[in-house]
């Protein structure tokens, strides 16, 4: 494979993903619609492999021009969150849902070969079963899960078996994500977290006791090559998991990580409904069938974001442009 489609290519993790693609010098297209700008491109807008193409996935003649000529779709382009989800089903189901039947549709016309899709955990809503794995019983408690799982099902719906030619569809179900990235985001637990201890001195942890798996930014990138690049009878209709087993924490023990690293930080703790999302994961599919490992802990990705608020001065974490849910879908 040599060109590479990444939807969302600006957003959080896409451009991790652009970088190293970039590195290992593919030719790399990016379709998005850059609703928080393409700063997070600017580094590498200078790079001949690199093609920007600013768009919207739900638009047939953008998907139809990003699509012409690659090999492989990285799709990650989508409302991401639940708090966004929720400002507008019609939106959410119009993005997450509709333009994936797009997406594989004209796929399938221009004979690209895979298809790495960008699922999540949440789709496995609340077990009190010890460890869930890629075959749990899957109880979505949002929109944002339920549109994840419709997605998966029709990414495999549209790769039929009896077809030769036929698009390699490839899942990814991705932990709660972390660390520092060129488009930031505030309003996930653990970035949000440090970012108060560190420009509030105190944290505030409502109830805690819910289980989340957790991934850092970088290592998720990472697994989007990897099934990218892994052979086809290995990842072919398979869906995987994204994370790592050490990385299944109590929000309350998030809290603990994010002060130790952060001692000036106060940490409250206020009885509190728990969140009805409540799930560890297993994440042994993906380190034995690819051979992938998740490098980066919790503490390092605290680290990393308190030396880069540091050197910022400081940031101010409540800016819209920071939280996903406060930027307008139409």
């Amino acid at each position: 494979m040599e060109r590479i489609l990444v939807t969302g290519g600006a957003g959080y993790i896409g451009n991790i993903v652009v970088e190293k693609l970039l590195e290992k010098d593919y030719k790399v297209r990016v379709l998005d619609l850059m609703l928080f700008g393409d700063d997070a491109l600017k580094p590498f807008r200078d790079n001949e492999n690199l093609e920007v193409i600013e768009g919207d996935i739900r638009h047939i003649r953008d998907l139809v021009y990003a699509t012409k000529s690659v090999d492989a779709v990285i799709h990650l382009a989508g409302i991401v969150g639940d708090p966004a989800c929720s400002i507008s089903e019609e939106a959410t189901l119009s993005v997450n849902v509709e333009a994936t039947k797009a997406i594989m549709e004209i796929c399938k016309r221009y004979g690209v070969e895979r298809i790495i899709f960008a699922s999540s955990c949440s789709v496995y809503g609340a077990s009190k079963m010890l460890l869930l794995n890629e075959g749990s019983f899957l109880n979505p408690l949002s929109l944002y899960a339920k549109t994840k799982i419709d997605s998966e099902q029709i990414i495999f719906n549209h790769a039929s078996y009896f077809d030769v030619n036929r698009i390699t569809p490839v899942i990814l179900r991705f932990a709660t994500a972390f660390g520092w990235s060129r488009r930031m985001r505030f309003d996930i637990v653990v970035n949000l977290l440090t970012a108060k201890a560190m420009m509030d001195g105190e944290i505030t942890i409502f109830g805690g006791n819910q289980y989340r798996p957790f991934a850092h930014v970088q290592d998720l990138a990472d697994a989007c090559i990897a099934a990218m690049e892994a052979d086809r009878e290995l990842v072919d209709r398979q869906i995987f998991n994204v994370g790592n087993n050490d990385l299944n924490y109590r929000i309350s023990e998030v809290g603990e990580i994010v002060a130790k690293i952060i001692p000036e930080a106060e940490v409250k703790y206020i009885k509190h409904k728990e969140d009805d999302r409540n799930y560890r994961v297993s994440f042994d599919k993906i380190n034995y069938v690819l051979g992938w490992k998740a490098k980066w802990s919790l503490e390092d990705g605290v680290r990393e974001m308190k030396r880069e608020i540091e050197k910022l001065g400081g940031v101010n974490y409540r800016d819209p442009k920071y939280r996903n849910s406060d930027y307008p879908y139409i």
